[in-house]
């Protein structure tokens, strides 16, 4: 929780660096990534792969301290096994996240991600569904294929506990649709 609370402010101090990305294109966006989860080890799990499905909003009406996009995202981890029996669990993560883009004039936008959200994890330790908030935060980009299709790739750190911790590394396509 110390490194998320000391990153937050290291962002914000470099808030002059960060502007809100061009929405001139398109308002809205959906993307579908595929990744890997790597646990921490007090978890007690292995590295599993994951999936996410994401809804952009990138024109909301706000543009505090130079926020680019609001985002819902589903994050589901299936059947984790735990390294020490051979049961497994499955994580769904369901949030918001705020993004902040980074300007420049390429095709390629590094971003940045905060959010906050509820976790549902079926078969934990305790041989029962849990339901907890997690924290999440982190960095990726987009690079622009089409001016409506973009790949992303993204690297987040996620806590809910002392427990479950981990980073998650995905990529996967970014659809934009909308008219202004």
């Amino acid at each position: 929780m110390k490194k998320l609370a000391l990153s937050t402010l290291a962002f914000f101090a470099l808030g002059n660096t960060i502007s809100a990305a061009d929405p001139s294109l398109f308002p809205s966006a959906v993307t579908m990534m595929g990744g890997y989860t790597i646990a921490a080890e007090e978890s007690r799990l292995n590295n599993n792969r994951s999936y996410s499905f994401r809804f952009t909003q990138n024109d909301f009406g706000v543009d505090n301290f130079g926020l680019g996009a609001f985002q819902l995202a589903l994050d589901y981890t299936p059947d984790a096994r735990y390294k020490d029996n051979n049961s497994k669990t499955t994580s769904i993560k369901f949030g918001p996240n705020l993004l902040w883009y980074l300007s420049n004039s390429s095709e390629l936008t590094p971003y940045l991600l905060m959010g906050l959200g509820v976790e549902h994890l079926s078969n934990p330790t305790g041989g029962f569904n849990t339901l907890d908030f997690y924290a999440n935060g982190g960095a990726g980009f987009e690079y622009q294929l089409r001016s409506d299709i973009s790949f992303v790739g993204e690297a987040k750190y996620s806590y809910s506990d002392q427990k479950r911790k981990g980073t998650t590394m995905g990529c996967g396509l970014k659809f934009s649709f909308g008219d202004y």
